[in-house]
């Protein structure tokens, strides 16, 4: 038997009141409330990311979805130099 990782995608949702978070669980794993900002974010499976974003829209009390875009963000910066982080470092101080 092995072990496969689970492809995940964190969604933010904004929600007009928070007694409705409860209702969330349904669609992933609750991580994190902010009850001063009012949202919640949630990991769901990233393979119908655009289905679940739908149905989580169609609730009265969300007032927005926001997907996460770390899963498309390249993590290797090998081809970036050093140079390129100071040089706007070097132009600003030559102001």
């Amino acid at each position: 038997m092995t072990f496969a990782i689970q492809p995940r995608r964190g969604l933010y949702i904004y929600l007009k009141q928070m007694r409705h978070v409860s209702q969330l669980k349904k669609f992933g794993q609750i991580v994190y409330v902010s009850r001063k900002m009012g949202f919640a974010m949630i990991y769901v499976d990233d393979t119908a990311i655009t289905q679940q974003i739908e149905k989580i829209k169609q609730y009265k009390f969300v007032k927005d979805v926001v997907s996460s875009p770390r899963p498309d963000i390249k993590p290797d910066l090998d081809d970036m130099h050093d140079d390129i982080f100071f040089e706007n470092y070097d132009e600003e101080s030559a102001r």
